[in-house]
């Protein structure tokens, strides 16, 4: 098991209140209390979704494994996709935002790492 503490650079934490699998919500409140405790240097985001289901997947990694009937799949397989169809897609849709940036920020500090080193 990896101390949370331990990992270096940016942690996305990405779960949901409705999520019937995995008490996801519990344990990112717990890691987050985890990370104000203890000393790190590591960046932190995270974020619970009242509504997102189990899948808390970006909407585009949805649509890429599920190209044709994505959303009905969801809503046959989370009862809350059925009940809460919007809000789903919209966590999905804040999701695919989120992953962008982190990857974008981390991109560009890679390159910054990489120009310094090169000088």
């Amino acid at each position: 098991m990896i101390k949370i503490e331990k990992i270096h650079g940016t942690l996305l934490l990405i779960g949901a209140e409705d999520d019937v699998l995995w008490d996801t919500a519990k344990y990112i409140c717990r890691m987050e209390l985890r990370m104000k405790e203890r000393p790190h240097t590591c960046r932190l985001e995270s974020v619970i979704y009242d509504h997102a289901t189990h899948f808390v997947f970006p909407e585009s990694m949805l649509k890429a494994m599920l190209p044709i009937g994505s959303g009905i799949f969801m809503k046959l397989v989370f009862q809350a996709a059925r009940k809460y169809p919007k809000e789903c897609q919209t966590a999905r849709l804040d999701i695919d935002q989120r992953v962008k940036n982190a990857i974008l920020e981390w991109g560009s500090q890679f390159i910054e790492e990489s120009m310094c080193k090169s000088e």
